[in-house]
């Protein structure tokens, strides 16, 4: 008779056994896809049509976005990098300008480098017993490819290096950010709406109105200077021996010369103020300054003039 103690190890052996083959019949679940986002989407896309074109420097530009924008556990990725690769391969061999440090080899370094880091990140994943995956194995020969391209590359260009090796500058003008429907590369920029201009519309309805004043103050002493020659014209009528020195004529004389003096500077402070006011209307409603020349209208009790002030 045997003991309990002495079966219970070969009962949960056999328990254990049993639950570790069940669990490898059943399927496992999939995993979810990660996503991939719609600029990733929208570069693959350009980057075939680039393709078929025969841009294969753009293509090759389209497919690294692309590339770039999508998970790394994702499966697609491996396809998109090969596909790269092909691109970059095909605008190697299309040619291109050989001056300094510019080569078409600048693609096959660009794709050895590309599966370089792919391989890094996938042994990596592998570990020491996993099994190398397909994907990893074709982006090994890739580059052993690539690597004898470059090898033959340089017995041409000895100085290529793909440590400092550059596109060709056709390739880089001809990768440029895809212009959006309806737009040109002539079509100018559309100029903001102009605001009005406060305090120069103010200002010029300030010297506008001061401008009519001073029309006002013209016409007022062209009126007081006629009516002195009037009265003193009717004074000496009637009393024709007076002498010129008559209090009388002395009075009429004196409002005369007011009268001019009035009519005179009436009409030259009319004309600045009123010039400078309209300019400043004009400018102001327009949207402000235009220029960096600003006038102005001086006066003192000895001259009239403008100011004219100029910024550098």
């Amino acid at each position: 008779m045997q003991r309990p103690s002495e079966r219970a190890p070969t009962c949960l052996c056999t328990i254990v056994g049993v639950a570790v083959v069940f669990a490898s019949l059943v399927p496992s679940v999939a995993r979810a896809e990660p996503a991939i986002s719609p600029e990733a989407e929208q570069h693959y896309n350009r980057g075939i049509t680039e393709r078929d074109a025969g841009h294969y420097a753009v293509a090759a530009s389209e497919f690294a976005a692309a590339y770039e924008g999508i998970p790394e556990s994702s499966h697609l990725r491996a396809g998109v990098l090969f596909e790269m690769v092909d691109v970059q391969r095909a605008a190697f061999s299309a040619g291109g300008r050989v001056r300094g440090k510019e080569h078409p080899a600048a693609h096959l370094c660009a794709a050895d480098k590309a599966l370089s880091e792919f391989i890094d990140a996938t042994e990596l994943a592998r570990g020491r017993k996993g099994k190398r995956s397909p994907d990893t194995v074709r982006a090994i020969e890739l580059r052993t490819d690539l690597r004898k391209q470059v090898a033959a590359a340089q017995q041409t260009a000895p100085e290529l290096d793909c440590a400092t090796v550059e596109y060709p500058r056709d390739d880089v003008v001809a990768v440029t950010p895809p212009t959006e429907p309806g737009e040109t590369s002539t079509k100018k920029p559309q100029r903001p709406p102009r605001k009005i201009d406060k305090p120069l519309v103010i200002a010029g309805g300030v010297l506008t109105g001061v401008g009519l004043a001073m029309v006002g103050l013209m016409a007022a002493g062209l009126v007081r200077g006629k009516r002195a020659e009037a009265d003193g014209d009717a004074l000496v009528a009637a009393m024709p021996t007076l002498p010129a020195e008559h209090p009388a004529l002395q009075e009429i004389d004196h409002d005369g010369k007011v009268g001019n003096r009035m009519a005179i500077a009436g009409g030259v402070i009319a004309g600045l103020a009123l010039g400078a006011g309209v300019g400043l209307l004009v400018v102001g409603l327009r949207g402000g300054r235009t220029n960096k020349v600003a006038v102005a209208p001086t006066m003192s009790p000895r001259a009239l003039g403008l100011a004219l002030r100029w910024q550098f």
